[in-house]
Order: C-alpha cells, then structure tokens, then sequence
C-alpha cells in the first residue's frame, strides 16, 4: 500500500498522463500526493552572459518560476478536485540534471512510489535530451511506475 506518491511533471501530454496516473493511484490507495516539477535557472544565466541585460535576466528567471508555479498548480487543482490530498513542489536547478533534482526531492519527501512520464525517444533524439526517466531508474531507491506517453488522438487534451 502507497502512502505518499510523488509524480514528476513537465505540462507535456505525457506527464498529463502520468499525473492521471498517479492521482488515480492515491485515490486508490488513499495517498498523499507530491507533484514535482523541476527547472533549471542556470540557463538563464547562460543567456546572461551572452550580452542578455540583468533587467531581462530578472524577468526570465521570474517568467520561468511564474510558468513553473502555475504548471504545478493546475495540476495540484486536478488532484484536489479528484478528491486527493495534493503538495505541489517546485524543484530549482542550477545546472543539475532534472534527474538529480527529482531524485532528490523523492529522498527527501519520504515518498514511497515515483511516477513518471516516458517520452519513449530513440536514436539521436534519445542520445541529444537523454532520459529523465531513464536516469531516474538509476537514482532513486523506491519503485518507479513510468508511464508511456499518449498516443497521438490523446495529445490534444
């Protein structure tokens, strides 16, 4: 039995997908449910040191905690209204991995389940984004539910 489910989000349809996933299984088993989601305001920074000025520096790094609190925040309401107990968790990077970010949040949360979408990328695509997930199976220490993504009727949503 799942007591606290921690489901790793990127507002793709994927991780819509395992967001539905993951709210189901805390209904089911009456779990808390942490939703993750991680951004890396290191990239920022590298425009700012490629001539981007400080003010714009500012306003980017605000756009991308403002997209990022509001991603979790649509998502926490679609936990809420299914009736599941929901903790949004913003994850700030400054040049780790996603990977490590989640991993870490999922330690320290005391979580006993990770879900997570899978974009299923091959080949050279695979080779140049890597694998969140992928990585994840290598990081944490609790079990894992990757959810594959939707398929192409679903990624209307």
């Amino acid at each position: 039995m799942y007591r606290h489910i921690f489901v790793a989000i990127d507002d793709s349809p994927t991780s819509r997908k395992a967001l539905r996933e993951a709210i189901s299984l805390a209904q089911i088993h009456g779990a808390t449910l942490e939703i993750g989601h991680a951004i890396d305001e290191n990239l920022v920074h590298v425009f700012h040191s490629k001539g981007m000025n400080t003010t714009t520096r500012n306003e980017l790094k605000q756009l991308l905690r403002t997209n990022a609190a509001d991603c979790l925040e649509r998502a926490a309401e679609r936990a809420r209204t299914a009736g599941v107990k929901a903790e949004p968790s913003l994850l700030r990077g400054h040049g780790e991995h996603s990977a490590d970010l989640i991993a870490a949040a999922v330690a320290k949360s005391g979580a006993d389940l990770l879900v997570v979408g899978s974009h299923g990328r091959r080949g050279v695509r695979r080779l140049l984004l890597g694998s969140v997930a992928e990585n994840l199976v290598r990081k944490v220490s609790v079990s894992i539910l990757m959810v594959r993504g939707p398929e192409a009727t679903e990624e209307k949503e």
